[in-house]
């Protein structure tokens, strides 16, 4: 499995005041995402893009998301790490093969490429994202 960092989601409850403070701190301007470009609905977000890594800032249009979940229970703050994969389903395969299900059954598919997930229990509390870009 080819993995490297694609970079971090952290999840914000005033997506405007976070996005002019990123853009601020960094010097970058953020790229606005609509629903359409997030595998699950009820989340918009920003992406700002450092060299390569790739900061998204998300916050959930709805309750009940997994964004709003983790902003209930944690505040602010880390909602996932992201990895690009070259193969998302060799990659699913190879985690489940060493004891780390993915949570869908069914990988993710749209305009924003694929997409599965680990569940933050099996990594120290944190979600890990698998993204194989289009």
């Amino acid at each position: 499995m080819s993995v490297s960092v694609n970079g971090i989601n952290i999840a914000v409850r005033d997506l405007p005041a976070a996005t002019d403070r990123y853009e601020r701190l960094f010097g970058v301007k953020g790229e606005h995402v609509g629903p359409e470009g997030f595998a699950f609905p009820g989340l918009e977000g920003t992406k700002i893009d450092l060299d390569g890594f790739i900061l998204n800032l998300i916050t959930s249009t709805e309750d009940g998301t997994s964004v709003a979940r983790f902003l209930e229970r944690n505040g602010e703050g880390v909602f996932l790490f992201s990895a690009k994969v070259d193969d998302i389903d060799e990659a699913v395969e190879e985690l489940r093969a060493i004891g780390m299900p993915p949570l869908l059954a069914e990988t993710m598919r749209g305009d924003y490429g694929a997409v599965n997930f680990i569940h933050p229990r099996e990594l120290n509390g944190v979600q890990l994202e698998l993204i194989e870009h289009p």
